[in-house]
């Protein structure tokens, strides 16, 4: 059962992921993660900007009613089967998986601190930053690895729709978070008191 529910945001690249697996490795068998990449609307559905490209970096090109009700259901104590959202890499299209209601759920995404229901159901929310620069380098390292995008797709994308939504999506909730992460080489000192708040919600 779902003991204690904690969001993990901030922008592209931050090291959402890696702070992740840390996590599990800390938390070994009691971790569930949901994460909003799975919740995109298909690409007909998306919107496009002045130039006629699909612009993905925006809260509205998710489907954030099916987030809430999946949300509750694992709480439920139900498991979640859903389908993995591929990237535009077409060995990812038709992974499923099983999300379990174990003791610590992480929602993880750039909009978690976004939408209203996840501020209210979330028990702890953590904020992710890194240098700008070093932010870019790691989206374009994964983009161009795992997505199969070109360069000059993802700088496009980095200065018209990443950037913009970043400024009037995420980052204004950065203060509204419970805890402030910084990750350039690695992970500040902060990220012990996440550890020790876990294990205190957990442990009792």
């Amino acid at each position: 059962m779902v003991r204690y529910i904690v969001g993990i945001t901030g922008g592209s690249g931050v090291g959402k992921t890696t702070l992740i697996n840390q996590l599990y490795e800390e938390f070994d068998g009691r971790v569930s993660t949901l994460s909003l990449d799975n919740y995109y609307f298909p690409i007909e559905q998306q919107a496009k900007d002045e130039n006629g490209i699909v612009n993905f970096d925006l809260p509205t090109a998710l489907d954030a009613k099916q987030l809430e009700r999946d949300i509750h259901h694992i709480k439920s104590g139900k498991t979640l089967r859903q389908k993995v959202y591929g990237f535009n890499n077409p060995a990812n299209e038709q992974e499923f998986q099983e999300i379990y209601p174990n003791e610590l759920l992480i929602v993880e995404g750039l909009y978690v601190m976004y939408y209203p229901f996840m501020r209210e159901l979330l028990d702890y929310s953590v904020y992710l930053t890194v240098d700008k620069k070093l932010q870019l380098e790691r989206r374009l390292k994964r983009d161009m690895e795992e997505r199969n995008y070109k360069k000059e797709d993802i700088i496009y994308q980095w200065e018209n729709h990443v950037i913009p939504s970043y400024a009037n999506h995420v980052e204004p909730f950065k203060d509204k978070s419970d805890l402030i992460i910084t990750n350039n080489q690695k992970f500040d000192d902060n990220i012990h008191i996440l550890m020790a708040k876990i294990h205190e919600k957990l442990d009792l």
